[in-house]
């Protein structure tokens, strides 16, 4: 009696071990783990390099005796490069490289010469701050325009100061678009010490490295 009790437990703890381990036969299905790089992220500081197009509005007061005042209006672009620092809390601050060609021609009406405002260069410093997806900034800073003349107003070959504003805003990884307004006054131009008042606003884009 002892002996068949002993052979039965036996042959019911083996066939529950079996069918224990008959049930886990097929290990368990593990997930493979996928590495993401992290998204990368813009950054205003570094350098740039982009271009420019805008409409320049002219105010020439000469004192010339036969151009003395004229209002000019042309189409502008041209090319720009600069480099921003971090000061932190959101500010940037850096140099920026700016040049436009012109087609500002005025014609002497006593002799139908002409005379033409070929280019402006301009060297600034920056300020701005970012908000949100973007920043904004001013700048101030010199500039020098290329005024030839082939009439009785001698050359205008003259430095300025600038000042402006602006908004750039982060559309791609390493572009930006944006506007600007600037401000120059040519004090002295001309032979008889008149001025150049130009303003001029501008689209921008800029690749930043």
């Amino acid at each position: 009696m002892i002996r068949t009790t002993a052979i039965a437990f036996a042959l019911t703890t083996t066939a529950g071990v079996g069918t224990a381990f008959a049930g886990n036969t097929v290990p368990a299905t593990v997930e493979p783990v996928v590495y993401q790089a992290p998204a990368p992220t813009f950054s205003w500081e570094g350098g740039y390099i982009g271009g420019q197009i805008g409409y320049a509005f002219s105010d020439f007061n000469l004192d010339s005796n036969t151009l003395s005042n004229f209002d000019e209006n042309s189409v502008i672009g041209g090319i720009n490069a600069g480099y921003l620092w971090s000061l932190g809390n959101g500010w940037y601050l850096g140099p920026e490289f700016q040049y436009d060609w012109t087609d500002l021609s005025v014609v002497d009406a006593s002799n139908g010469q002409s005379a033409t405002f070929d280019g402006i260069a301009r060297l600034k410093l920056k300020a701005g701050y970012e908000l949100g997806n973007g920043m904004l900034y001013g700048t101030a800073g010199f500039a020098y325009a290329d005024f030839n003349s082939v009439s009785s107003v001698t050359d205008i070959d003259k430095d300025s100061y600038v000042i402006g504003f602006g908004y750039d805003w982060r559309v791609g990884e390493n572009w930006t678009v944006g506007g600007e307004y600037m401000y120059h006054n040519f004090d002295g131009a001309g032979s008889a010490g008149g001025d150049v008042n130009l303003n001029t606003i501008h689209v921008k884009a800029s690749y930043h490295f």
